[in-house]
């Protein structure tokens, strides 16, 4: 590169950084500590002060979890054998980076076992003026982190969500979506004391069609219905999934 590129490369960069920079930043990710809610087979979290400064000098936690743990990302190899090619290590890093539509659907006041329609997706789209293009990620907000607890309740939280038909599920797969987010446990699973009623898109339409799944996301309340957003999850070897540090740039 000459040197007149590298001004103008490094002029681009200090543009985007001062954009970025320039507007809130919402955190989409729970505090990771002992107690949160966790899938019933996966084991607890674990956050140990192995070395401390009375004893060794310096400080250094050590951590045991699921990669399933927090605000974290499911890939296809964590529910299809046949998609063991799509593992975490093997993602493309803008897989959960981009333009994101969210869909407050708090108002509907789903309970534990129910799930929203297509039409009411629909609905809210052509209320709010919005709607998914290829490439897009979609955010769900059913108002479902207000049960979110590090008590006995937590286990409540793990068995019990709303989630989304089937026909509504298809919807975000016929957008060609790149991704999709909810404030629950499992995304689009329909979940009643325990009761798994469907789980279409890890199934059927999401998963297997390369349309990664992130749960257990934060604040989705604080942001407006689009929004720029960034997750990152760790580089794990053959990993099912991470946790990820998930934040919305806003306008």
């Amino acid at each position: 590169m000459t040197v007149t590129g590298e001004r103008e490369a490094g002029s681009q960069i200090k543009e985007v950084a001062a954009d970025l920079l320039g507007r809130k930043v919402v955190d989409l990710s729970p505090r990771l500590e002992a107690g949160i809610p966790r899938w019933p087979t996966h084991p607890h979290t674990v956050i140990d002060p192995t070395v401390v400064h009375e004893h060794d000098g310096y400080y250094c936690q050590s951590i045991s979890m699921a990669e399933h743990t927090g605000s974290h990302v499911d890939t296809p190899s964590h529910v299809h054998a046949d998609r063991m090619h799509q593992t975490l290590d093997h993602m493309s890093l803008t897989q959960l980076i981009g333009r994101a539509v969210v869909y407050h659907l708090g108002s509907l006041r789903l309970q534990a076992g129910e799930s929203a329609t297509r039409d009411q997706i629909l609905e809210y789209e052509q209320a709010h003026g919005v709607a998914l293009k290829q490439g897009d990620i979609a955010l769900l907000d059913f108002d479902w982190m207000r049960y979110w607890t590090t008590t006995s309740d937590a286990h409540w939280y793990a068995a019990n969500q709303p989630g989304l038909d089937e026909d509504a599920v298809r919807l975000f797969q016929e957008r060609e979506v790149k991704a999709v987010g909810a404030d629950t446990i499992a995304c689009e699973t329909v979940l009643k004391d325990g009761k798994e009623i469907s789980a279409y898109g890890h199934k059927r339409y999401w998963l297997p069609n390369g349309i990664y799944i992130m749960e257990e996301l934060a604040n989705l309340s604080q942001i407006p219905t689009e929004c720029l957003y960034v997750a990152l999850p760790l580089r794990i070897a053959n990993g099912s999934g991470s946790p990820i540090r998930a934040v919305a740039f806003l306008p």
